[in-house]
């Protein structure tokens, strides 16, 4: 049986997540603090979590100069309270929490710090680069037990640490300057409710796709429609997971299709990542 985790990005759905079979419940994003819930709100999830018996993860958001500080702050007040995970995404909360987390803290890699993408410099290559772990970067973070990847990263190299993989969502990057909120010509905190409805942009240039050039994409080439949440952007899922930990990203269910997916997702033992 594989573990199955539903990812929440705030705590509007956790009784929904609390009513179904999963082994875990994650809540927070990669993307931004606006939308990470309170300390005391997070503390209270932590507690009903695990009361439950399930293991509580809290979904560090990636750390911006200006919100490093912040950041720490939340996650030290949830983590001293309860044992938890938490999957950060950048490297100065990653040392930061490696020497301040209480024991019963376990820390994994999470999506905004494990996907690197080479990016191609022939205009001509129209194919989003093959997403790979920054392994050496990983060794010199040895407190993180665990790496969260979605289905496409080629994880060999980390044989050392647990794979879970993201089974729904396929991250392309993420913006310091959030594409929503300049969307709708607004910010922080009114821009908070508009991350809960995705849009859709054409990838016509191949900056969009992660390989650092403007020029557009060759004549003839499909362009790919990519998802935008909030500040982060996300292609489609073209491939099987692999993992035996699974993360269910829940925006994109609705309650339904959430509890079968999740009755799916344990579904027959994995077999082994890396390609």
């Amino acid at each position: 049986m594989n573990t199955v985790e539903i990812r929440l990005t705030t705590t509007g759905r956790l009784d929904e997540a609390l009513a179904l079979p999963a082994d875990a419940i994650g809540i927070g994003q990669e993307g931004c603090l606006t939308k990470l819930p309170d300390a005391d709100t997070l503390r209270r999830a932590a507690d009903r979590v695990i009361a439950d018996g399930r293991s509580f993860v809290l979904v560090a958001p990636i750390a911006w100069p200006r919100t490093a500080d912040q950041v720490c702050e939340r996650l030290l007040a949830v983590a001293t309270a309860a044992p938890v995970t938490i999957a950060v995404n950048d490297v100065g909360t990653a040392l930061t929490l490696s020497s301040a987390a209480p024991s019963g803290c376990t820390l994994v890699a999470g999506l905004g710090l494990t996907r690197a993408r080479p990016h191609s410099g022939d205009p001509d290559d129209a194919t989003p680069p093959a997403p790979l772990l920054d392994v050496a970067l990983l060794d010199l973070l040895p407190a993180l037990r665990a790496v969260e990847v979605d289905t496409e990263t080629d994880t060999a190299g980390a044989a050392s640490r647990q794979i879970r993989q993201v089974v729904d969502a396929v991250p392309v990057g993420w913006g310091r300057s959030c594409p929503t909120a300049r969307r709708h010509r607004t910010g922080p905190p009114d821009c908070r409710p508009l991350c809960d409805t995705p849009y859709t942009i054409s990838a016509h240039q191949r900056w969009r796709l992660q390989h650092g050039h403007r020029e557009p994409l060759p004549a003839g080439t499909e362009r790919p429609t990519l998802t935008v949440w909030g500040n982060a952007v996300h292609a489609p899922v073209r491939t099987a997971p692999t993992a035996g930990y699974r993360i269910l990203d829940a925006r994109r269910h609705t309650p339904d299709a959430l509890a079968a997916a999740v009755t799916a997702s344990h579904g027959p033992a994995p077999v082994p990542v890396g390609r």
